[in-house]
């Protein structure tokens, strides 16, 4: 007769032999729920079998949890993690399970995790499927269970990007016809067109307030006796880049021609040959002169 608390083995259906260090092992073990569902599962199909590993995909070991396949998936990487498990080949080798003495029976917590999380928190896979990157975080915004809520315009309104100020106009070229305009001492269009071509070669700018300057300069000249015509000749001449009623009184100065001798008195040792040397003189028989 058997007690109550005895529950008999029914051979007939099969049983999986399973070493007492394994069987000690797998309840002191530090796993969470899915894993664990996994490893006894992996151990069901290779201990159960008498075979130290086989071929098990995720797919089937799914179908043995009763769980979705990527949740099979994270909970197998961290089975061999944590060295409780070992693979042989690459990531579709066969699987089996490691010595004991390989096992790592507590996981140890990151060093950025709190004391106030779980070990495992890491590990808790979601059930709910992900959001879909077409939704965004707004939908909540006209849920029906969360209340409406009143953004400012500058929030619903991204920001317009702001034109670029419009760029100021270029100064209008200052040429011929803005010296023909002022032209206070009437210097002739040639001579003017001659000082922007020689200004132009030497890469110097015409502007108002340049010209303004040669004006107040040619006026000095003016002054000194000197037109504003032969100051402006007189600068072409030199090749000058700029322009003082100094230089050009200066230079005419130096190249005024000197001039002619005043006529001096006739000398005394002139007009021999005009003297009559016979006056007051006899003229004799043979035609000689004497006293």
């Amino acid at each position: 007769m058997t007690s109550d608390n005895i529950v008999n083995l029914n051979s007939s259906r099969g049983f999986t032999r399973m070493d007492n260090s394994l069987m000690e092992a797998l309840a002191t073990v530090d796993l969470p729920a899915r894993e664990l569902r996994v490893l006894m599962a992996i151990a069901r199909q290779t201990i159960g079998y008498q075979l130290e590993t086989k071929r098990l995909t995720a797919d089937e070991i799914g179908k043995h949890t009763n769980m979705r396949r990527d949740v099979t998936s994270k909970a197998i990487s961290h089975l061999l993690e944590r060295r409780i498990i070992y693979r042989v080949g690459g990531s579709r080798g066969d699987i089996g399970i490691s010595p004991i003495r390989e096992w790592s029976f507590y996981e140890k917590k990151p060093s950025n995790l709190t004391e106030t999380k779980s070990s495992h928190s890491a590990q808790i896979v979601s059930l709910r499927p992900e959001t879909s990157e077409t939704k965004t975080a707004t939908s909540l915004l006209y849920g029906k269970k969360e209340p409406l809520l009143t953004l400012s315009s500058k929030e619903i309104n991204p920001p317009q990007e702001q034109s670029e100020p419009p760029k100021p106009d270029r100064k209008a070229p200052f040429g011929m016809t803005q010296l023909l305009a002022d032209n206070p001492h009437s210097v002739p269009e040639q001579l003017l067109a001659d000082w922007l071509t020689q200004r132009k070669a030497k890469r110097a700018a015409v502007t108002a307030t340049v010209w303004s300057t040669v004006n107040a300069e040619l006026a000095k000249c003016v002054e000194a006796g000197i037109s504003a015509s032969d100051a402006i000749t007189e600068a072409l001449t030199a090749g000058w880049q700029g322009f003082k009623a100094s230089w050009v009184i200066k230079r005419l100065a130096e190249w005024t021609p000197p001039a002619p001798p005043t006529p001096s008195s006739p000398s005394r040792h002139t007009g021999f040959a005009d003297r009559d040397y016979t006056a007051g003189l006899i003229q004799r028989e043979d035609g000689s002169y004497a006293l």
